[in-house]
């Protein structure tokens, strides 16, 4: 260390400008392109996943789309087509373990694998506390839950297999409003 001083300041901070230019590089190359990557949203007919969906299209992701409703499954499989992305629809309700294996297997039948798993399908139940019901909290807690641990369980196989892969989990909660004294 005592040579760079002898060397002067000039030389030390080229050194430090070509260390940071490499750490730079470094963090550059670690980002990770997607372009062609295989993308399963749930919850990606509408909102939040469906602005997923658009954006992993517009980096070239090939896209598997799910939702429990099929019309606006349908509406959104055509609003990412139209985007130039190849993109499977399933209908699914990942609460249902038997419908996400059904769900996983027609990804990798027709991609050959999910390199991206974004758990973001939710459930928002919006009023006072005195309505909700014990079905409302089970139905909740069943696709916050049950919604993200079916489909990563489904998806681990291939990804540890290929040494590859990332799952990604979005939650949020609703506060309800004060219950009216």
């Amino acid at each position: 260390m005592a040579w760079l001083w002898k060397q002067g300041r000039p030389t030390l901070l080229a050194l430090a400008g070509l260390g940071l230019l490499g750490y730079k590089a470094l963090q550059w190359r670690r980002q990770e392109d997607v372009h062609g990557q295989v993308v399963l949203i749930t919850g990606s007919s509408h909102g939040l996943g469906l602005a997923l969906a658009r954006e992993f299209a517009r980096a070239g992701c090939r896209l598997v789309l799910c939702a429990r409703d099929p019309q606006e499954l349908a509406d959104a499989q055509h609003d990412i087509a139209q985007r130039g992305a190849e993109v499977l629809a399933v209908s699914c309700d990942v609460a249902d373990r038997g419908q996400v294996q059904h769900l996983v297997a027609q990804a990798i039948q027709r991609f050959g694998r999910i390199d991206i798993l974004v758990n973001n399908a939710g459930i928002i139940q919006v009023g006072p506390m005195h309505t909700a019901t014990e079905e409302d909290f089970t139905t909740a807690l069943d696709v916050m839950f049950w919604g993200v641990l079916y489909p990563t369980l489904a998806v681990l196989p291939q990804m540890r297999a290929r040494h590859s892969g990332q799952i990604v989990n979005i939650t949020s909660y609703t506060p309800r409003p004060p219950m009216p004294p």
